[in-house]
C-alpha cells in the first residue's frame, strides 16, 4: 500500500516548491517596488530642500541689505530700499532671487510699529523718534532639478524718524 501512495504523490513536492518560490518572488518584487518609491520620494525631498535653502540664502542677503542701507528719516509705508532682492547661486547649483509672482522684486516697508526696545528712551531723543518698521521680503529658490520654493518674510528694523 505504501508503494501505491507514493505513486500518487509523485510531483507534489515539486508543485509545492514551485508555489512557494513564486510567492517569494512576488514578495521580493513588491519589496523592491517599495524601496524604489521610497528612494524617489527621498530624492524629491532633497531637491525641495535645496530650493528652500536657496530661498533662505536670498532672504539672508536681503536682511543684510536692510540692516546696512541708510534710510531717509521721512520714509514711510510703501517706500522701498534702493536695492532689489539679491540674486545668486549656491555651490550645489541652486539659484535664488526675487519671487517673480510677487507684486515687486523690491524690499518695501509695510508699516511703522511700536517704539524700539533697544533704546532706553525711544520716545524722543532731540526731536527724533525711534520706531520699528516692518518690511516685506519676497524671495524664491530654485533647486537643480527644477524644484521651486517661495519664501515671503516680514523683517523688522529699528529706524529713526524725525529731523
Amino acid at each position: 500500500m505504501t508503494r501505491k501512495q507514493n505513486r500518487h504523490e509523485k510531483g507534489a513536492a515539486l508543485l509545492v516548491t514551485m508555489l512557494l518560490l513564486s510567492l517569494m518572488a512576488v514578495i521580493g518584487m513588491a519589496s523592491l517596488d517599495t524601496v524604489t518609491r521610497d528612494r524617489q520620494a527621498a530624492g524629491h525631498l532633497g531637491l525641495a530642500q535645496a530650493a528652500f535653502y536657496a530661498a533662505d540664502a536670498a532672504l539672508s542677503e536681503s536682511l543684510d541689505l536692510l540692516r546696512t542701507e541708510v534710510l531717509s528719516p521721512v520714509i514711510g509705508p510703501g517706500d522701498c530700499l534702493s536695492a532689489v532682492v539679491p540674486t545668486g547661486s549656491l555651490a550645489n547649483g541652486s539659484s535664488y532671487g526675487p519671487d517673480p509672482n510677487a507684486a515687486t522684486d523690491e524690499i518695501c516697508m509695510v508699516s511703522i510699529a511700536e517704539d524700539c526696545d533697544e533704546l532706553v528712551s525711544s520716545s524722543e531723543i532731540g526731536g527724533t523718534v525711534f520706531r520699528y518698521t516692518l518690511w516685506n521680503v519676497p524671495t524664491q529658490g530654485v533647486g537643480v532639478g527644477g524644484a521651486t520654493t517661495r519664501v515671503q518674510a516680514m523683517a523688522r528694523r529699528c529706524h529713526a524718524f524725525g529731523n
